[in-house]
């Protein structure tokens, strides 16, 4: 609560400011904190209410190493601050720093989260559905079940803003839905991107959520950085993964979108093989090279082998050369000894005549 809580949170270590949005390798510490204050200011901005939630809990759903939670901890009323990631890292980094009653916890990729139903009055996700594709209606039903009855619920979403940078410029309202990119992408590499229409959403989500608002700017220039918040309140029904997935049988748009979502998938299966074919191309020439390497490796060793017998037979041949020059020497030297001693015996002998 403003006022009433005692510090900030401390700035997150860079390997963590650098978890999500924008990569700043000169200053990630401060292109973190900069983004807290823009995004969270966006988030107040585009809620009917702002940031007096009463005696309410919050959930930052994806909370990372805690960009919104940083702003709401020092602006808004909530009771309690609440976030979940699935990266271990930020939930530790959080845990050791963010002021009680405030806490965070860590949830698997797959729900259900440990809380019990109707436990808060507003649920955030931001970049999160955005890189959902397989599990988005089992989350979705989630944090709907979590959600108090008329409790409300923000997301953003890729959408027209962003039609140039994943190939869909000019952008067609009709021919999306919900279309997931890169399907299968590790969370290391962002994850795989999908992008939605208002009219899918209004279909599938607002079976759970009537819709408030939709496409308020979350985020800054350039448009490829920017997502579109959607704010909605709860539906008071029950709600679950099958009733959000099944199709508006109505809807002729559901149809065309599933066309368009297969003639992107061949593109981008074509792109895969093309890709793989190039590696398949470059891994057979590395094939061959190792292979004739380790040929003239095995000519190299051979020669070398050969190279250290000759220089054995060499060192042999000079040590029995050594061994015959001394030979002569020996023996003129057993001569001389006997010279000398002839030499001295004759001498003793003409001393005695």
């Amino acid at each position: 609560m403003p006022g009433s809580v005692p510090a900030v949170l401390p700035p997150p270590p860079p390997e963590l400011c650098e978890y999500v949005g924008e990569r700043n390798r000169e200053d990630p510490v401060g292109s973190f904190l900069h983004a807290s204050e823009v995004l969270g200011g966006q988030l107040a901005a585009a809620l009917p209410g702002g940031l007096d939630f009463g005696d309410g809990r919050v959930l930052d759903f994806g909370c990372g190493a805690g960009r919104f939670l940083r702003y709401l901890l020092e602006h808004s009323t909530a009771a309690a601050l609440e976030g979940c990631d699935i990266d271990e890292r930020c939930i530790a980094w959080l845990s050791a720093h963010l002021p009680a009653p405030h806490e965070v916890f860590r949830c698997g990729e797959h729900p259900p989260l440990a809380r019990p139903d109707g436990h808060y009055r507003l649920i955030y996700a931001t970049s999160v559905f955005s890189h959902l594709a397989g599990t988005w209606a089992q989350w979705l039903s989630e944090l709907h079940r979590v959600l108090e009855p008329g409790g409300l619920f923000v997301a953003s979403v890729i959408s027209a803003d962003h039609a140039e940078a994943f190939g869909e410029a000019p952008w067609d309202e009709t021919r999306i839905g919900m279309l997931v990119l890169g399907p299968g992408n590790p969370w290391s590499a962002g994850g795989p991107i999908v992008l939605h229409s208002r009219w899918w959403l209004e279909a599938h989500w607002g079976r759970a959520f009537e819709i408030l608002s939709f496409g308020e700017r979350l985020g800054g220039e350039p448009p490829a950085l920017a997502q579109s918040l959607v704010v909605m309140r709860r539906r008071d029904l029950s709600v679950t993964p099958e009733l959000l997935e099944r199709a508006a049988p109505d809807e002729p748009r559901e149809l065309r979108a599933l066309e368009h979502a297969l003639r992107r998938s061949q593109a981008e299966s074509v792109e895969l093989n093309s890709g793989h074919n190039a590696y398949s191309e470059a891994y057979i020439e590395e094939v061959r090279l190792a292979a004739a390497l380790r040929g003239e490796l095995a000519a190299a060793r051979a020669e070398l082998a050969d190279a250290n017998a000759r220089l054995g037979d060499l060192q042999r041949e000079l040590a029995a050369a050594r061994r015959v020059r001394r030979v002569p020497a020996l023996l003129a030297g057993a001569l001389a000894a006997r010279a000398r001693l002839a030499a001295g015996r004759l001498r003793r002998g003409r001393r005695r005549g």
